[in-house]
């Protein structure tokens, strides 16, 4: 049964103003939404959706989301689906970075960006964690992360990512196809699916192309080069963007700034890809909201092109989940080098933020606690530091 755009797009906004605790917490509201309240999509028909939005680049469940919206009523529910649960993130992280422009960050609410950034401190750390305990299983993909950690590490730049994500998938090729790995079932494609997933394959590398020749002459430029390829990289989980905007934008948006947005974004609901509007309004402070916008739909777009080539051919992509698990480790790596620097770097720098980061470790790590409930530790415990004067 067929649905109008309309409201597929006031059910994901409800949903983009409820949907707390990150991507797995998004696809489980999802299911409780559409596979046992509505009924509206079988259990294998949602797993295999999960499934195929893994196999590729992007925000997972974003891309979950307008897999469902596409389900319904076509690409325009894809785009209805997408619009109402980015919209309240997005207005939200924007109304961050207007505090931010407007001297929040400086005229006594210093103290807020730091409990921002040690948010950040647990957040990482429980996502490498989490990230290394289920991706790097063996000898070969732990070193692979280390040695990604220790090369983006020392040259934290987008071409420094994008090499090791290529190397990374055409070491995972070759050693699929020299260990006889062979399709369980013939690939048959329509042409016209074939030649629209071409077309879109060709636009989104394209896009990458054009994203790694933008110099600094051009401010807007950098904007959306910098969230479009970070957009079209993220392997492994929303936290993975983290490393890849950083190397595009820090310098010379400071990492106490970009990190805040970061710790911001912890604490609202929808996708943390939302980050994007804060980043662009804080970038251009002529044009808040305009930027704010073109960065949200900037990295965005790569993950829906892929998503459109990958709803084209289906089932078809499992055949690579054997063969991506260097390109997952070597993400790992990049995390964990950001998590050294600037995330810890920025945030533990005295005898006091060392033991909050200590505690946001053990609320985030040891107890578990959601990332909305260390936000509210985080603020409530800083501040009570900042009336103390103890910073």
């Amino acid at each position: 049964m067929k649905s109008r755009p309309l409201a597929i797009f006031l059910h994901f906004l409800w949903l983009g103003c409820t949907s707390f605790g990150g991507p797995i917490a998004h696809l489980g509201i999802f299911r409780q939404q559409f596979v046992e309240k509505k009924q509206r999509i079988s259990e294998s028909d949602y797993a295999s959706l999960i499934a195929l939005c893994q196999m590729i680049p992007g925000p997972t469940s974003s891309q979950v989301g307008m897999g469902l919206g596409y389900r319904f009523a076509g690409w325009q529910g894809a785009a209805a689906a997408w619009l109402g649960f980015t919209l309240p993130s997005a207005v939200l992280m924007f109304c961050a970075g207007l505090w931010i422009l407007n001297g929040g960050g400086t005229n006594g609410g210093a103290w807020f960006i730091t409990a921002m950034k040690l948010v950040a401190v647990g957040i990482v750390t429980q996502a490498v964690l989490g990230m290394w305990k289920q991706l790097c299983v063996d000898s070969e993909t732990k070193i692979i992360a280390l040695i990604a950690a220790v090369a983006f590490y020392s040259t934290p730049t987008a071409l420094m990512q994008v090499s090791l994500i290529a190397i990374a998938l055409v070491a995972g090729y070759v050693l699929a196809s020299n260990s006889g790995t062979k399709m369980t079932q013939p690939i048959v494609i329509h042409r016209n699916q074939l030649l629209a997933s071409i077309g879109v394959g060709v636009v989104w590398a394209l896009g990458i192309i054009a994203a790694l020749s933008v110099t600094d002459d051009n401010v807007w430029a950098e904007l959306i080069a910098g969230h479009y390829i970070s957009g079209a990289l993220v392997f492994g989980g929303g936290h993975v963007v983290l490393p890849l905007l950083e190397s595009e934008f820090v310098p010379p948006m400071d990492s106490s700034i970009f990190l805040a947005g970061y710790g911001f974004a912890q604490a609202m609901p929808g996708p943390l890809f939302a980050i994007a509007s804060y980043l662009g309004a804080v970038m251009m402070t002529e044009s808040p909201f305009v930027a704010a916008m073109v960065g949200v739909f900037a990295i965005f777009a790569p993950g829906a092109m892929l998503l459109l080539i990958a709803l084209g051919l289906g089932n078809r992509l499992t055949h690579w989940k054997s063969r991506l698990k260097f390109v997952n480790a070597a993400v790992v790596g990049l995390l964990f080098a950001i998590l050294i620097n600037p995330v810890f770097t920025e945030a533990v720098y005295s005898e006091v933020t060392t033991g909050l980061a200590v505690l946001s470790l053990l609320t985030c790590v040891v107890l578990k606690r959601s990332p909305f409930e260390l936000v509210g530790l985080m603020v409530i415990v800083t501040y009570l530091c900042h009336l103390l004067e103890w910073f």
